[in-house]
């Protein structure tokens, strides 16, 4: 191309032609660089962020550990009652960190497209079940009742039972997180269109419509002003990766003020 604009220019035109053209590539050479280099930075600042993430969500369960475990070698005098209190505790934080980190494996495992499904047919309300199972003690602790309102006639899908269950879980848990002690959580289930459609809605404070496009995405954590959150910000990702591998999805009807409600639908098996 640019050889045939060279032939069809003036002789004296040429050389300032090809010099120009040197330096638009240049110019593009230099941007690229600069695109490659940006891209680079916001690498690292995503690394970053995730390290200073996964530190901070390590340390406290981690402080816990090592101070109940302290108290339980260095105070011989502590009664039965207190050193099973410790252990309880010791116990506790342990389970949170296995939990953070086979939260991690799975979600990079989906993202990656390593993750291992297991298709079977399942009824939806015995999920629904065991998933409560899973989460009551979360519940009770903040005196948060579960309601359910589920048909009597079986909902069947195809699905990995266990991701399904995991998924549910994770949704689950955010609403208790995010309900006051005494509030409610309520779960629903209900066939249309040839697909499962399961809700949980809680009466929470809500989410703001400029927050919802993020609580989906890799530690899409929301912050609150004067409240402590728990949790890595990869459980409701993890949990739209599970449902999207199910040919379903995930969406959020939330007010600020009155509570959310996430709805996940599924095909069923016709």
């Amino acid at each position: 191309m640019l050889a045939y604009r060279l032939s069809h220019i003036p002789y004296y035109d040429a050389f300032h032609y090809l010099n120009l053209s040197l330096r638009q590539g240049a110019t593009i050479m230099e941007t690229e660089n600069s695109t490659v280099e940006m891209d680079l930075f916001g690498i690292q600042r995503l690394k970053s962020r995730i390290v200073t993430q996964i530190s901070h969500e390590f340390r406290t369960p981690l402080t816990s550990i090592i101070g109940f475990a302290a108290m339980l070698e260095e105070n011989e005098q502590i009664d039965k009652r207190q050193r099973t209190e410790y252990a309880h505790y010791i116990r506790n934080e342990g389970i949170r960190l296995a939990k953070i980190v086979g939260d991690l494996i799975e979600l990079d495992a989906l993202e990656q497209g390593r993750a291992q499904f297991l298709f079977e047919e399942s009824e939806i309300q015995k999920i629904i079940y065991h998933t409560i199972a899973l989460i009551i003690g979360p519940a009770l602790s903040k005196s948060i009742t579960i309601s359910k309102n589920l048909p009597k006639d079986p909902i069947i899908l195809r699905c990995d039972s266990d991701k399904i269950t995991n998924a549910l879980y994770q949704i689950l848990h955010n609403a208790i997180r995010f309900t006051k002690p005494g509030g409610s959580v309520t779960l629903k289930a209900e066939t249309t269109d040839h697909q499962a459609i399961i809700s949980v809605q809680d009466d929470g404070p809500g989410i703001p419509a400029k927050d919802i496009p993020a609580l989906f995405k890799r530690f899409g954590k929301l912050y609150r002003p004067n409240e402590e959150t728990h949790g890595t910000g990869v459980g409701l990702a993890l949990a739209k990766h599970i449902i999207d591998q199910h040919g379903g999805g995930i969406t959020v009807q939330s007010q600020v003020g009155k509570g959310s409600t996430f709805i996940i639908r599924i095909p069923i098996v016709s």
